[in-house]
């Protein structure tokens, strides 16, 4: 009985106080250049990601059409938007919780500084610890992410190589 309660205890365990804090800070760091009207890059050039979804932006990058924008290229991903107010810009972080020793998910809510309801986005940060740093691994969001940032990176990959093959035909 308590072999199969203490996994279950376990998936949804408290983020220890060290790396809560750093989760915190991370996040903080990830959404700063939003409240300071830094856009200078897109998104996926942030070095805030894990190796696996590093991997998967250098192959979707590789693959990208040219021409047209795909399913990834046309928004931000970390704020679900094309558009936000530097001055009215904040992320609260919510529940965090620690499924494994190196991984964690933070709730956040996003709010991109219109004063607007329909300007409200919610998402769930998943980090993976790679060298001693927490590095975003996935994002799941409901309109922007419903199956994960990875599977939507897989996903596209498949069609921009579909429209590469096809255009060589």
């Amino acid at each position: 009985m308590i072999a199969t309660i203490l996994p279950l205890l376990l998936a949804n365990a408290a983020v220890p106080a060290g790396d809560d804090a750093a989760l915190a800070a991370r996040v903080a760091e990830i959404f700063r250049p939003y409240q300071q009207d830094l856009d200078d890059k897109a998104a996926w050039d942030y070095p805030v990601y894990s190796g696996e979804v590093r991997a998967l932006i250098d192959h979707w990058q590789r693959v990208v059409p040219d021409d047209e924008p795909d399913a990834l290229n046309d928004g931000d991903w970390l704020c679900q938007c094309q558009d936000w107010n530097a001055q009215g810009f904040k992320v609260t972080v919510g529940e965090r919780r620690a499924p494994a020793a190196d991984l964690a998910e933070v709730d956040v809510k996003i709010d991109l500084g219109f004063s607007e309801l329909r300007d409200l986005r919610e998402a769930r940060l998943i980090f993976r610890k790679e060298g001693g740093q927490w590095q975003l691994d996935d994002i799941f969001a409901k309109n922007a992410f419903p199956e994960g940032l990875k599977q939507a990176l897989r996903d596209t990959i498949r069609e921009d190589e579909a429209l590469q093959a096809a255009k060589r035909k």
